[in-house]
């Protein structure tokens, strides 16, 4: 069987991840210009979902400068998704978070990104689509480990993204 081999399973990763990105994007960039957001901004959200931060941590997570991340909060702010505040003790420090309004916004990209996957889930079998959410959950947790192992390395290709490569084409 063709995918049982290596450059079988690596067509079929191919496969796999032009399809997800093909839908997932469509449905992203349709959910932020409904939503009148640029990417940068619902990304900023999206990190803000996890709890409050300041704009420094902020500049640093979305990768964009001090004065880039004010630009964008003042957006957010006009927008009414965020709200921002004097940090404790230190009048310097400004602490961003989501208003009720921009928890639903970001809320709302995610149910309709879950809505795309479920839907095409529900064209598998029982068996198939367990087999499926079983795989993805070893698969996030190998991102999240290749993730960590190269949060410091430029973008070429890591040892252990070659050591997986050969395992795929042996």
């Amino acid at each position: 069987m063709a995918t049982e081999t290596g450059e079988g399973a690596e067509v079929v990763l191919e496969n796999f991840v032009e399809a997800m990105f093909r839908l997932m994007m469509d449905n992203h960039h349709r959910r932020i210009a409904e939503l009148e957001l640029t990417g940068p901004q619902l990304q900023a959200l999206r990190l803000l979902r996890q709890g409050p931060a300041c704009t420094g941590e902020l500049a640093a997570a979305l990768r964009i400068s001090a004065p880039a991340v004010t630009q964008l909060t003042d957006r957010l702010m006009r927008k009414h998704l965020i709200e921002r505040r004097q940090a404790d003790g230190d009048r310097r420090s400004v602490i961003v978070s989501l208003t009720m309004r921009g928890r639903r916004a970001v809320d709302k990209v995610r149910e309709c990104r879950n809505d795309v996957f479920c839907g095409a889930l529900a064209n598998l079998s029982d068996r198939d689509r367990e087999m499926v959410v079983l795989a993805l959950g070893k698969m996030v947790t190998a991102l999240e480990r290749y993730e960590t192992q190269t949060a410091d390395q430029p973008y070429a290709a890591s040892k252990t993204h070659s050591r997986a490569r050969k395992g795929l084409m042996a």
